[in-house]
This record gives structure tokens, sequence and C-alpha cells, in this order.
């Protein structure tokens, strides 16, 4: 009897390492150069109080809802990229869809000057600049990353592909080692953070639950994309293994966090406090390796953000300008480092909070809403007219 290629093929997009690889790619989205520092943690979840291992869950499980839906709404529908996806979902009226352009665009500007600053930081910790103000130390190692970046954005960019499979499996690999050492450390403290009174309850919820899952539909993009190698079943699987993974790896570094948060603030050291707590630890080959791979995270965020938008920019409104395409891609980079390089003196704690909460909050209105209810209602509709289009 011959095998029917077309079944092979839908249950291999079906199975369970279809549905972890997609995961993993959402995973890698979340677990980089923002998650890594602890600053989102802290800001969203530990300076409320013991909800910081409740509401990541609550967060990513909403969010999961989210990707499931709008990835359904993309396979149903063939269609293999973020901006089609959008346009569909608010036909009749697809001007509509620049709500997520505009979400879009402010997101990987705050998180390009977040990880400037944030590597800014960590250059200044590891290097100490002789000599000057603390502020002349800052801008040093501020222009000295933004060289580099548009260095890499230019010559080294398939360098930066390459090595991101690695770079999130070690930084997963490495946050993992810090949270059961650090937790290891603090058993008491994390313990006594669960006898404190709830600061803000209502607060709390909103920021932890609502407001954090609405700007992390930043991965939306790359798992719509990710998305073409699945079928329904395989969508199912990797929205529910995706929410597991990273509500997981959050409530466990809010575990964590508990138990440091009084340190972390005493010492001013809210800005990377996951650097503070290696370097109280003591263990070198901790602190080295969480540095490295702290910095190339910042890094590879900067570079492949940065190159997505040179890219975007180049093909709306310069692809028939008559400069050579090197010249062009070269200018737009230089500018949007300048400008992303000018946002990071904002502060990384002060970006993280207003750039990405008011970005949340446009999300909120401009994305989950939209996709859990117009999303919903559309599916249903598509489904009835065409059952066929489930086996896909």
């Amino acid at each position: 009897m011959t095998e029917n290629p077309n079944e092979k093929s839908a249950v291999t997009k079906g199975t369970f390492a279809a549905g972890f690889s997609v995961a993993s790619v959402w995973f890698g989205t979340h677990v980089g150069a923002g998650f890594a520092t602890g600053n989102q943690v802290i800001t969203y979840y530990v300076q409320y109080g013991w909800t910081a291992v409740l509401y990541p869950l609550i967060s990513m499980g909403i969010l999961a809802y989210v990707i499931y839906t709008i990835m359904k709404f993309a396979r149903l529908r063939g269609l293999d990229n973020y901006a089609d996806t959008f346009r569909e979902l608010w036909s009749p009226y697809p001007w509509l869809s620049i709500t997520f352009e505009i979400f879009y665009i402010v997101i990987i500007l705050a998180a390009v000057a977040a990880a400037i600053s944030g590597a800014a930081l960590l250059v200044d910790d590891v290097f100490h600049f002789p000599g000057g103000t603390e502020e002349t130390a800052s801008l040093m190692s501020t222009i000295l990353v933004a060289v580099l970046l548009i260095l890499l954005c230019l010559f080294g960019v398939k360098l930066i592909i390459a090595a991101s499979t690695v770079l999130t499996v070690g930084i997963i690999v490495t946050a993992g080692l810090m949270i059961i050492i650090g937790v290891a450390n603090r058993p008491d403290e994390v313990m006594e953070a669960f006898s404190r009174p709830l600061v803000t309850p209502g607060k709390a919820f909103w920021q932890g639950a609502i407001i954090y899952c609405a700007f992390q539909c930043v991965s939306i993009p790359p798992m719509i994309a990710a998305a073409v190698t699945l079928n329904q079943k395989g969508v199912k699987r990797a929205s529910i293994l995706g929410g597991i993974m990273n509500g997981g790896m959050l409530a466990l570094s809010g575990l964590m966090l508990l138990g440091w948060k009084p340190e972390i603030v005493e010492a001013g050291q809210t800005a990377l406090p996951n650097l503070f707590i290696c370097n109280t630890i003591g263990w070198d080959w901790l602190v080295i390796c969480y540095s490295v791979l702290l910095f190339c995270a910042f890094i590879s965020t900067c570079v492949t953000l940065i190159y997505t938008m040179i890219l975007r920019i180049d093909k709306k409104f310069f692809q028939r300008v008559n400069i050579h395409e090197r010249i062009r891609m070269a200018v737009i980079g230089v500018v949007m480092v300048a400008v992303c390089m000018s946002l990071s003196f904002i502060g990384i704690s002060d970006i993280i909070t207003y750039a990405y909460g008011y970005d949340g909050y446009l999300a909120l209105v401009a994305i989950v809403i939209p996709v859990i209810v117009i999303g919903n209602i559309k599916n249903k509709k598509y489904v009835k007219e065409h059952p066929e289009a489930l086996t896909k």
C-alpha cells in the first residue's frame, strides 16, 4: 500500500515535536534581553508581592489564547505574515491594521533603546571607564555599543541570526541555574515574602496579568510566520506548550526575585537585578557566563530588531531611490541607532515601565480584545463555510 505524502505531512505538522518547535520561537522571543535582566519581572510582578508567582501564569495563559486564535485565523486562510493577517482580521476596514504597525514600531524602538541602555550599563560595570563623571562613563559605554550595533547591522546580521538559537538555549540554561542557586541562597526570604501583605492588589493584577500580556503581543509576528509548518492540531499544541514554558519561567524568576528584592532595592540595583544576584552569590563562573550571555542577548535583540525595521523602511519608502542598497541600508541603520541611542538615556527601568506599559494599553485595545472577539467570530464563521480548512 502506498503512503499518502499529504497524510504524512499532516501528521508531522500536528506532532508534539512540531508544536514544541514553534512554541520555542515564542519562548526565544520572550526570554531575551528584557526578561534576562530581571528588570521586567521586578517592574511588573515582584514589586507588588507574592502574586509574582501567580500572575505570570494568568498573563501567559491569556497570551497563549490570543496567539492560538490569531495563528488559527492565519492558518485557516493560508496567511503567513502579520500584515496580511491583521488586514484580514479588520476587513472590511483593513486600514485599522495600522494600529498593529504603530504598536510594533513603538515596541521595537523601546526594546532596542532598553537593550542599548542595558548593554551600556553592563559594559560600564565590567570595564569601569576611568576618569570623568558617571555621566561621561555612561556616554562612552553607550557610544561604544552604538558603534558595535551599526557595524553588526551592516556586516554581521547572518552571524547574529545563526547564533540566536544557541544564545537562547544558553540564556535558558544559565537563567535556570541562577533561579535554582538564587532560591537556594535565600530560602527564608522567599518564604517570608509570602507572608507580607500585597501592595495595591488591583494594580498588581492589571499590570501583571493584563498589560504585560498585551505588550508581549510583540511575539505574534514570528509566531504567525512559524505557524506555516503546523496544522490546526499543531497550532493548539504550540500555544499550550508556549504558555506553559513562558509562564513557568516567568513565575520561577518571580519566585527567586521575591527573596532578593529587599537587597536589590537597598543596593539600588533594580536596572540589572539578576547581575546583582550573580555578583552577590560570588561564583565567578556564573558571573562571567551570565554577563557574556546577557551582553550577547542585548546585542542580538538590537541587531535583529533594527535589521527588521531597516528592511521594512527601505522596502516601503526608499526602494525606488537611485542609491545603492548597501548605502541606503547604512543610512537608515545609522539613523535608527541614533534615535534608539538617544532614547536609551531615559534608562532601561523607565523604558520598561513607561514605553512598554503605555504601548501595552494600545495593544490591549488594538490587538488583544479584537483578536479574542473578532478573531473568534470570524474563525467560527469561516469554519462553518469552509469545513475543509480544518484539515490544513
